[in-house]
């Protein structure tokens, strides 16, 4: 059931970026890649995706989405945002040593000119991190506060910059301070100086967390709202599908998934292996989600059709808004033609419409799109299954030992 529900939520245009991340060929006309990644003859968008006869889709009713974060929750975060800071102790008295942390400033060139991105100050560094070329982090093993080191490297053929890629090179570094990591306390000391002064106690610090994790459990929950309204209409209403409709769809799924397998010289079969399924399994998981959208698009065009809605500015500019972009319509129009844009922000105001009227039924699920005390009941079952099936086992164990 996760499957189909991420699969959907996934088609809720959350932010316009994201559904807009496939202009195709501008002519209404896209390569197709099959599954078993041949290219064929190009694929274009039908004119029509079928017909839908909508079941209700006012006054459907959602559950409820608990949005408070536990004392473990909270607890957790905390817990993590410690390790990631841990408390730092000078050190003064003997030469830099693998896993030290050192304050540095370097300067890069190359052919004794300075080379971008290769110069910083004040810059801490783990030793043995990796985070540098080879050479440069055991280059400094030995040295101590205040000297200033020459790094003769060569950085790596495969080096993302094809300027620097394979050239020799020369670090100058001067050691500013060295420094061991020990696990970290939660300290009226340690929340002022993890968060710049933004808070000074530990009460403070436990508040603004809780209340972040909430914040992000609400846009979540928002998500979830999403899924069950459009769950809800989609599954009170009958369909009859374009089956080219679908397999257009199924195209621009696969089309991402078809660009990572060549990139990584996979197959298939080892893409879908690493998400713990089989190549059919994914085929038939990517199938549902082009029916699906295939769906969706039927349902929003007919609830916007029905309802006598238009598209507005202050539609757009909502679309905008929840995606984060800093962009204006017509720059999104500009780059993604007008079709798409319009697609997305209909999408986005129908299932608003579809929330707006929608009510809150007596059931309260948790974050996760559980009812509360299921995953502990399920847990339950699983050991009682366990030990259901165990029995012939140890009776078998005990005949032997006799």
């Amino acid at each position: 059931m996760k499957l189909k529900k991420l699969a959907l939520i996934g088609m809720v245009v959350m932010a316009t970026m994201s559904a807009c991340g496939n202009k195709g060929t501008g002519n209404g006309t896209d390569t197709k890649t099959t599954v078993e990644g041949e290219t064929t003859a190009e694929l274009k968008k039908p004119s029509e995706y079928g017909s839908v006869e909508l079941g209700d889709y006012k006054g459907i009713e959602i559950p409820n989405i608990d949005t408070t974060a536990s004392d473990e929750i909270v607890e957790a975060q905390i817990n993590n945002e410690l390790l990631q800071d841990p408390d730092k102790v000078e050190v003064t008295d003997r030469p830099i040593q693998e896993g030290d942390t050192v304050n540095i400033d370097y300067v890069g060139t190359k052919d004794g000119v300075a080379f971008e991105g290769g110069t910083d100050t004040g810059y801490d560094l783990v030793i043995g991190s990796n985070s540098f070329i080879d050479g440069f982090e055991s280059g400094l093993i030995g040295h101590s506060i205040g000297e200033d080191v020459k790094l003769d490297l060569t950085f790596p053929e495969d080096y993302g910059k094809e300027d620097l890629a394979g050239a020799a090179v020369v670090f100058d570094v001067k050691i500013n301070s060295i420094s061991v990591s020990t696990p970290a306390s939660l300290t009226d000391e340690w929340v002022s100086r993890h968060t710049n002064g933004g808070q000074t106690t530990v009460d403070e610090y436990k508040a603004s967390i809780k209340e972040f994790i909430e914040e992000q459990m609400k846009k979540s929950a928002k998500q979830q709202d999403q899924y069950n309204a459009l769950h809800a209409v989609i599954e009170a209403s009958t369909f009859k599908l374009n089956d080219e409709a679908i397999d257009y769809e199924y195209n621009n799924i696969f089309e991402p998934i078809q660009s990572i397998i060549e990139q990584y010289s996979m197959t298939l079969e080892q893409y879908a292996s690493a998400y713990g399924i089989s190549e059919e399994e994914m085929k038939n998981q990517i199938k549902e989600q082009a029916e699906n959208k295939v769906k969706l698009k039927l349902v929003v065009n007919e609830i916007f059709k029905k309802e006598k809605m238009s598209l507005k500015d202050e539609d757009y500019q909502a679309m905008i808004d929840i995606s984060g972009a800093n962009v204006k319509k017509e720059d999104l129009i500009e780059q993604y033609g007008q079709e798409i844009v319009d697609d997305d922000v209909k999408t986005y105001k129908v299932i608003n419409f579809i929330l707006d009227n929608a009510k809150r039924s007596d059931v309260t699920l948790n974050i996760n799109g559980e009812t509360e005390g299921a995953a502990e009941e399920s847990t339950a079952q699983s050991e009682e299954t366990t030990v259901a099936e165990s029995e012939p086992v140890s009776e078998e164990s005990e005949t032997t030992a006799q």
